[in-house]
């Protein structure tokens, strides 16, 4: 099934408010989209929160550089800012702010892939 569009603002705003468990369905519908777009599974949402608590949080630094590159594979960009991006802000505390620049591109290319397959109708 094809993932939908998410509300950016929502989810940061329910991210800030829920004290930053609400990322947690922000990482997994995340994970479902780009699984979807590189039509494989790739990353597997328990894995990464399995390997986050038990290196206390060192190893979704790696996830969130990870996730930003394999989208930028899935764009064919090869602009490497985004990246480093990620583990900066990651590194900070701050990946769920990557995660909405994240969301806003993968929402994007979803609208992209509406536009192209209505256009072949």
């Amino acid at each position: 099934m094809k993932p939908e569009p998410r509300n950016i603002a929502l989810d940061l705003i329910l991210t800030l408010l829920l004290c930053g468990l609400w990322n947690l369905v922000v990482q997994h519908e995340q994970i479902k989209t780009i699984n979807y777009l590189l039509k494989k599974e790739r990353f597997n949402y328990w894995r990464v929160y399995l390997y986050s608590l038990l290196t206390c949080g060192i190893y979704l630094i790696v996830f969130e550089y990870q996730k930003a590159q394999t989208f930028n594979e899935i764009s064919g960009s090869t602009d490497e800012s985004d990246t480093i991006l990620a583990v900066v802000l990651s590194i900070l505390g701050l990946h769920f702010i990557f995660d909405a620049i994240l969301q806003s591109k993968i929402n994007q290319k979803l609208e992209s892939l509406e536009d192209f397959s209505s256009s072949q109708l």
